[in-house]
C-alpha cells in the first residue's frame, strides 16, 4: 500500500471547512434535503450534539445520509441543538427522517448526549461529534465487537483531516498528561500498530459506541464533567469498573476535525484541565494501583498472555510451505484470548486489508523489516511479552543471534516461555533431495547438518516440531524437550457426497520456486504418470491451484490440465473432484495439504514419505503408491477414480482418522499447555 502523505491538520480543517461551505451551498442553491429514511426498529441510534457548527454539521449529516448504503448496519440520528445561533438552527430545518432536539440554553455536551439517548430506540447508541466523517463500514464495524458478551464501549480508529493519526485507542498514565491517545499524531494513518483490535483503557467520545442498557446502567455521562470533556473518559473508566470491556475497533475509521468548532483554544485548554482534576479525584486510585508506565500501557487487560510470534511471513492458509499450519497456530492464541504480535521478517502483505483475510482482527501484524525491524523491536517492547514464539529454524537463528548482539538471554525478553518451532528440519529435506538426485547419502552428513540446524534449540524452554518422525529425529539428534503439534480440523464425520457430482484429480501446492519439492513431484508426475492415466480417463481432468512462478507455467501445459494459480477458497474445488493426488518425492514436516484434503472428505493418493510423515495407517483417508513403481502409481490412481467401494470406505475411514487425531480442542489444549505456566508447580 502506498503511503499516505500526510498534510498539517490546520491545513487539513481549512480544507474541510471549505468543503463543508461548498456542500452547504449546493444543498441551498439547488433546494435540496438532507433525508434519513425510516427505520422500524434501527440497531443504532447516532446522537449528534450541535452548537454552533454550521459548516461541519452539514458535513455530517450529508455524509451519514449519503452513505447509508455503506454503514454496516440501520439507523436514526438524533440531533440534540444546544441553543445554536440562527446559521447553524438553518441546517436543521433541512433535515427530513431525524429527531432533533432543540434547547433553549447550552446545557453541556454530556447533559444533551443524556437528552439524545433518551429518546433513541436503537440497542446501540453512537454518540458522534458534529465534526466527524465516517469512512464506510464503520457503524457496522462498531457493531461488531458487541457480539462478545463482556464487551460494553467501542471506539473508532481516528485520523485527522490530511491524513495524521489522532488515536488508535488510548491508555492512562500516572503524569500530568493522565490520558494518552495511542499513536497520536504519527504521519502514516495506516501504521501496522494501530491495524489490530484490542481492549484499551478508553475511546474518544468522538465516536463512541456503548450498548444502550449499559449506557442506562451507568446513569449515563456524568453532569460533573459539564459542560464538556473527560465524560467520555469517565464512562469507558465506569464501564470497566461494571465488568465490561472498552474495545478499539480499527476498521471503523473516521476523520475528526477536532476543535474546529471550538472558537476559543483557552476555553477549551481550561475546562480540560479543570475536568482533568475532577476525573483524578474520582478514580486515581483505581487507575494506578502499581507504578510505572511501560509499553504495555497502550492495552488495557494487563492478565491477557502476550505472544511475540515470528515467522517469514503473515501465515496465510493459501500460501503453503507450513504457513496454513502456522494460521491456525496464531487464529488459536487469539481464539484463547492471547494478545498476539505478528513479527513477518520478510514478507507481510502491502494491503492491510490483505494481512487480516483469515487472520483475526484482534491479532497485531507488524510490517516486515528483517533483522532491523526485530532488533528495534525487541529494544523497544522489553518486559512486553510472556511467550516468544520462533518459527523455522534459520529464523531462530536470527533471534538469537541479535540477543547474542545484546549480551541478552531470551528469557530476559520472555517472562514465561521461549518456544522454538522447526515447522519442518530443513536437514531432512535437503537430505532427501540429495538422496533422490544422487542415488545414495550419508548418515554422517545428515547428522552433521542436523546438529548445525538445531544447534540454538537447547535456549528453549519447548522445541515444537509437526510429526512423530521429526519428534523422533530432533530427539537423536539431542533435542528432549520436544512435542508434536501438527494440524487441526473440524470433524466432517456427517458429511455426504454424491459421487455422480465429483470428477478428476486435483493438486494444491505453490510452485513459485524451481527447485521446490512441488515443483519436482509434478513435474515427475505430469512427465510420467498423466500421459497414461489420461489415456485411460480421457475425459477425466486434472486441476493444479497454488502459487505458480511465470516461467514455469508452460512446462506444466498437458492435455486436460488447468493452472488455477493461487486461489483464495479451494474449497469449491476440491468438493468437485474425486481424488487428491500427493505425489511428492522429498519433503519435511507434515503434509497440511494432506490432512486438509481427508478432513474435508476427499481420499488421497500419496507417497511413502507423506504417509510416513502422517502417520495414520493405510487406507484412513489415503492409498500409498511408491513414486519409484510409475505403473503402481498409475494403477492406484484409477483404481482410486472409478472403484467406488475403495473411494468410500477411505473416505469414512479418513474422517475418523481426523476426528481422532486432529480435534481442534485438543489442540487448543496442547497450545494452552505450552504458552502458559502453571499458577501451582
Amino acid at each position: 500500500m502506498k503511503k499516505i502523505e500526510a498534510v498539517d491538520p490546520h491545513y487539513g480543517r481549512l480544507a474541510a471547512i471549505a468543503e463543508a461551505r461548498l456542500i452547504g451551498n449546493a444543498i441551498a442553491r439547488n433546494g435540496l434535503r438532507i433525508a434519513f429514511p425510516p427505520v422500524a426498529v434501527p440497531d443504532v441510534s447516532i446522537v449528534i450534539v450541535s452548537l454552533n457548527a454550521r459548516d461541519l454539521l452539514t458535513l455530517t449529516l450529508y455524509r451519514l445520509a449519503t452513505q447509508q448504503a455503506f454503514a454496516g448496519a440501520s439507523f436514526e440520528v438524533i440531533v440534540v441543538d444546544n441553543a445554536s445561533d440562527a446559521e447553524t438552527l438553518t441546517v436543521l430545518d433541512l433535515l427530513d427522517g431525524a429527531t432533533v432536539i432543540r434547547n433553549a440554553e447550552n446545557v453541556g455536551y454530556g447533559p444533551a448526549c443524556n437528552q439524545g439517548a433518551g429518546a433513541a430506540r436503537g440497542r446501540y447508541l453512537l454518540f458522534l461529534n458534529p465534526d466527524v466523517e465516517l469512512m464506510p463500514g464503520a457503524i457496522g464495524a462498531l457493531v461488531s465487537p458487541f457480539s462478545d458478551a463482556t464487551v460494553g464501549i467501542v471506539g473508532a480508529h481516528l485520523v485527522f483531516p490530511g491524513g495524521y493519526l489522532q488515536e488508535s485507542g488510548a491508555f492512562f498514565r500516572d503524569d500530568a498528561q493522565i490520558t494518552h491517545p495511542y499513536l497520536r499524531g504519527n504521519t502514516n494513518p495506516l501504521l501496522a500498530e494501530s491495524t489490530f483490535q484490542r481492549e484499551v483503557g478508553y475511546v474518544s467520545g468522538a465516536v463512541l459506541m456503548v450498548e444502550r442498557a449499559l449506557f442506562e446502567d451507568l446513569g449515563g455521562f456524568d453532569d460533573l464533567f459539564a459542560p464538556a470533556y473527560f465524560e467520555d473518559t469517565d464512562l469507558c473508566v465506569r464501564c470497566h469498573q461494571a465488568g465490561r470491556r472498552v474495545i478499539y475497533q480499527p476498521r471503523a475509521s473516521a476523520i475528526h476535525f477536532e476543535n474546529a468548532t471550538t472558537p476559543v483554544r483557552a476555553d477549551v485548554e481550561a475546562l480540560i484541565d479543570r475536568n482533568r482534576v475532577r476525573f483524578l479525584e474520582r478514580h486515581r486510585s483505581w487507575l494506578f494501583p502499581h507504578a510505572g508506565p511501560h509499553f504495555g500501557d497502550r492495552t488495557h487487560n494487563d492478565w491477557a498472555l502476550k505472544v511475540l510470534y515470528i515467522d517469514d511471513g503473515v501465515p496465510h492458509i493459501d500460501l503453503g510451505a507450513g504457513m496454513p499450519r502456522a494460521n491456525f497456530i496464531v487464529a488459536t492464541m487469539a481464539r484463547l484470548g492471547y494478545q498476539v504480535t505478528v513479527y513477518p521478517v520478510y514478507r507481510a502483505d502491502p494491503e492491510i486489508a490483505q494481512r487480516y483475510r483469515d487472520l483475526p482482527d484482534t491479532v497485531e501484524i507488524l510490517d516486515a523489516e528483517e533483522g532491523m525491524g526485530l532488533a528495534r523491536l525487541i529494544d523497544e517492547r522489553q518486559d512486553h511479552y510472556d511467550v516468544l514464539w520462533v518459527s523455522r529454524p534459520h529464523n531462530i537463528d536470527l533471534v538469537c543471534q541479535i540477543f547474542q548482539n545484546r549480551d541478552m538471554a531470551l528469557r530476559d525478553f520472555a517472562r514465561s516461555r521461549v518456544i522454538f518451532d522447526s515447522e519442518a528440519l530443513f536437514c531432512l529435506r535437503a537430505f532427501l533431495e540429495e538422496t533422490l538426485q544422487d542415488g545414495y547419502g550419508f548418515g554422517a552428513r545428515l547428522a552433521a547438518s542436523a546438529r548445525r540446524e538445531t544447534r540454538n534449540f537447547a535456549q528453549a524452554d519447548h522445541v515444537v516440531c509437526v510429526s512423530e518422525a521429526e519428534a523422533r529425529l530432533l530427539q537423536f539428534h539431542g533435542v528432549p524437550n520436544t512435542t508434536v503439534l501438527g494440524h487441526a480440523f473440524a470433524s466432517q464425520a456427517e458429511i455426504t457426497v454424491d459421487l455422480d457430482s465429483r470428477k478428476g484429480f486435483v493438486f494444491i501446492g505453490s510452485l513459485e520456486h524451481e527447485n521446490s519439492p512441488n515443483v519436482d513431484s509434478l513435474i515427475w508426475f505430469l512427465e510420467t504418470v498423466w500421459p497414461d492415466v489420461h489415456r485411460a480417463l480421457p475425459c477425466v481432468p486434472f486441476i493444479i491451484i497454488g502459487q505458480v512462478a511465470p516461467d514455469l507455467r508452460a512446462r506444466l501445459s498437458a492435455p486436460n490440465v488447468t493452472v488455477m494459480g493461487r486461489v483464495p477458497d479451494p474449497t469449491p474445488l476440491l468438493d468437485r473432484a474425486r481424488v487428491f493426488v500427493a505425489p511428492t518425492r522429498f519433503a519435511a514436516g507434515m503434509p497440511h495439504k494432506v490432512h486438509a484434503a481427508v478432513a474435508q472428505g476427499l481420499p488421497c493418493l500419496v507417497t511413502p514419505i507423506l504417509a510416513e510423515q502422517l502417520g495414520w495407517p493405510e487406507g484412513s483417508g489415503y492409498l500409498t503408491r511408491d513414486w519409484r513403481d510409475p505403473k503402481a502409481f498409475i494403477a492406484g490412481l484409477i483404481r482410486l477414480h472409478e472403484d467406488v467401494e475403495t473411494w468410500r470406505r477411505l473416505q469414512r475411514a479418513g474422517l475418523a482418522q481426523v476426528a481422532q487425531d486432529c480435534s481442534p480442542l485438543a489442540y487448543a489444549e496442547k497450545l494452552r499447555s505450552l504458552c502458559e505456566a502453571p499458577v501451582f508447580a
